[in-house]
């Protein structure tokens, strides 16, 4: 009786120890959303979808399950045509992000018509001698995060994962070494004007006229650490320096800032959950809340980070925290799929602190209301590194 009593007492923490995230919330968007993930988003061709898909390729690298891979050209199909163009291309660089799809894609199934589809990218952002690029730059040459009045002279290290990863890795492919040339510039641009060295973190953007109404009046940054923008910074960081070349002049540099960033976001972990907040050096100030997606991209950057000994094993253990403490966001939702809690919705630069923390998080999915797509896309790259 005793021996039947303990493996009762053991089979709730056995069931939950057996639980594989990554498999758990890939399965459940490909029923979720049908036929392809826009029916989630409605945005098209843009990062809303593809960093999704990008979560859900890195699973099916994991477990190869075919589904994922239909889900994810069902996706690409709707808006790649046979000679490479694409139907919906956007003057921002969150519109680039897909391109990591259009790779994935060419590298999974060897048709050339995705890498058509990367070149039509390619030649989108950066211009051809027959058509320019339509995308505006800052007098300093940064590309605004995205081509209209409200965004003139931005930059956002946000936008570094939507554009430079898909570039670094084309570049690669594709033999065009220029591309590199292209990217380390943006990249380190961004850093060197939205960074602080005391803080080791990315403030959320930075305006070259320093004329927006978020625009510190001498540096021209935003005031906050925002969570999801060093999410995204981080991201784009690891994934950059995963195909950089080592002999480029700026690799070293940009190997550089992923270290002294990961130094940043060691020091702003709470060490009482494991996650980061949304407002990342002030998880302590009234009204702050654990944020799950910048969290869980934090995460995957850093095991990612060890993964390839660009940082110590050692930030293994700070990875391992932060992956405990989001897998306590995460409930059952009524379909039987995981909710994501604790998520914040889609938000430009505020103007201080109490503007960030005045934006509640929010789940995914709801009953009723938007579903917004971050927290899955952090969950699943956390996933991909985290799980065997």
């Amino acid at each position: 009786m005793r021996i039947i009593l303990c493996v009762l007492w053991l089979l709730p923490s056995l069931a939950m120890a057996e639980v594989n995230y990554g498999n758990w919330l890939a399965g459940s968007i490909v029923k979720r959303y049908t036929p392809t993930i826009d029916a989630m988003t409605h945005h098209g061709w843009d990062h809303s979808n593809s960093a999704i898909l990008h979560g859900i390729e890195k699973i099916y690298l994991k477990n190869h399950d075919k589904k994922y891979l239909r889900y994810i050209k069902a996706y690409a199909d709707q808006f790649v045509n046979a000679d490479g163009s694409i139907k919906g291309l956007l003057l921002t660089l969150d519109g680039m992000h897909p391109g990591v799809i259009c790779l994935f894609l060419y590298e999974q199934t060897g048709d050339k018509k995705y890498l058509l589809a990367a070149k039509t990218m390619r030649d989108h952002l950066i211009g051809t001698p027959i058509k320019p690029s339509q995308f505006n730059k800052t007098p300093e040459g940064g590309y605004w995060h995205k081509t209209d009045e409200k965004y003139k002279n931005v930059m956002s290290v946000d936008g570094l994962y939507m554009a430079y990863p898909f570039l670094v890795h084309y570049a690669v492919i594709a033999n065009e070494k220029e591309l590199l040339d292209v990217a380390a510039k943006q990249i380190l641009l961004a850093a060197e004007r939205s960074y602080n060295i005391k803080a080791n973190l990315p403030y959320h953007a930075w305006n070259y006229d320093k004329e927006k109404p978020w625009a510190n009046k001498i540096t021209g940054t935003s005031s906050q650490f925002w969570s999801r923008t060093t999410g995204w910074y981080s991201m784009a960081l690891v994934d950059v320096l995963e195909y950089f070349p080592k002999d480029h002049p700026a690799y070293n540099n940009i190997l550089l800032a992923f270290q002294s960033l990961a130094q940043g976001i060691k020091a702003s972990q709470n060490p009482q959950d494991g996650l980061w907040y949304q407002v990342l050096d002030a998880y302590d100030k009234p009204l702050n809340y654990p944020e799950t997606s910048g969290s869980a991209m934090i995460v995957y950057a850093l095991q990612k980070g060890v993964n390839l000994k660009l940082i110590d094993a050692a930030y293994h253990d700070i990875a391992e925290k932060g992956w405990s403490g989001i897998k306590t966001k995460v409930a059952t939702f009524n379909d039987g799929g995981p909710q994501i809690n604790s998520v914040a919705p889609p938000m430009g630069s505020q103007i201080n602190y109490d503007g960030y923390v005045a934006i509640r998080p929010v789940s995914v999915p709801v009953a009723e209301g938007a579903h917004y797509p971050h927290g899955y896309i952090g969950v699943l790259m956390a996933a991909s590194v985290m799980e065997n």
